[in-house]
Formats: structure tokens, sequence, C-alpha cells
């Protein structure tokens, strides 16, 4: 399943091969990639100078919806 920061499904925690990655932008369960900011820029001016950049990782991918992670 594919899932995204302004897809409106809520809060979630995305692993990869068991790690917690954070500033996720995409991740896709089915093909194995996350897509994520290393270091997210909190600057107006660095967005607009272009310097915002993503890495894809590889992998076992699960995403966990906050609520099921507290929950369950």
């Amino acid at each position: 399943m594919f899932h995204s920061s302004k897809d409106g499904k809520g809060i979630r925690h995305a692993y990869v091969n068991g790690n917690r990655i954070k500033c996720v932008k995409w991740a896709n369960e089915e093909q194995g990639l996350v897509c994520f900011y290393p270091h997210y820029p909190l600057t107006k001016k660095s967005r607009r100078k272009g310097e915002l950049y993503t890495r894809l990782l590889r992998g076992e991918v699960k995403v966990v919806f906050i609520h099921e992670a507290t929950n369950g």
C-alpha cells in the first residue's frame, strides 16, 4: 500500500528493516521503498534555493498507524 505525508490517512510511523525512519515523504510497502528527508530544513530560505533533498531506502517496509502502535 502506498502512503504519503499528505494523503489524509492520519499520522503513521514508517519502519525499514525494523528501524523507525523520521521525516518520511512517502512509503510503498509493496515495493519496499521509503523516501525521506535526512536533514529537514526549518527555514523558507533553504526551500527557495532548492536545497531540499531526499533519500530513498529499500528493504522490508512496514507502516504502522499511531493508534495501532499505542493500543496494540
